[in-house]
């Protein structure tokens, strides 16, 4: 089953919160994703960022209540519809739908959860990083090179991308001969002392 959910947030960290919301609302194991929502698709006047839940489980009715009040827009697929269920303002349900075929699909988005995400912490080598958290590649940035025993500081914050169905995960050179998440926890915006 997959629930999106479209709440217009302004920005991944914006999402990262919804999502840990609808994650407390769930007992199960679950791959959460955030998906950019490009103007194109609402005919607005800015991008912004929709949530997807993917489960074996059927999570529709803990996650309506969570979303219940909220202005959302929710695309639920279930194994063997034939079509979605979709409901909410129309703005948002097209979101929602765009972020329901990207984790369909497996072809894009920001992984925020998925099984063995709990497992990265501290510095782990390459190999033993992607065999215990689940990441399928990891990819150096600037054309870094990446062995089997090379040293990752995972920040305790790892954020992978969706990438033909694979999560692969970012990583940038730091201090000490480590290499560290692209993404870090706490992210300066750009331009952000102009």
């Amino acid at each position: 089953m997959i629930i999106a959910i479209d709440a217009d947030s302004q920005d991944t960290a914006a999402a990262d919160h919804l999502l840990y919301d609808l994650l407390d609302a769930v007992d199960q194991p679950v791959v959460a994703c955030t998906h950019m929502i490009p103007t194109m698709v609402l005919g607005a006047d800015r991008p912004h960022v929709a949530v997807s839940l993917t489960s074996t489980a059927d999570l529709a009715e803990p996650i309506r209540s969570a979303v219940a009040g909220r202005d959302v827009g929710l695309a639920i697929t279930r194994p063997g519809a034939s079509e979605p269920e979709l409901a909410g303002p129309s703005r948002l349900v097209r979101g929602a739908y765009v972020a329901a075929v990207e984790a369909a699909l497996g072809t894009t988005g920001r992984v925020v959860r998925w099984p063995g995400h709990e497992l990265g912490h501290g510095v782990l080598p390459a190999a033993e990083l992607r065999t215990r958290c689940g990441i399928d590649h990891l990819e150096g940035l600037g054309g870094v090179s990446i062995e089997d025993d090379t040293l990752i500081d995972t920040l305790d914050f790892l954020r992978p991308l969706r990438r033909d169905g694979r999560l692969v995960l970012q990583v940038q050179p730091a201090a000490g001969d480590l290499l560290i998440p692209f993404e870090l926890q706490h992210q300066q915006k750009c331009c952000a002392d102009h």
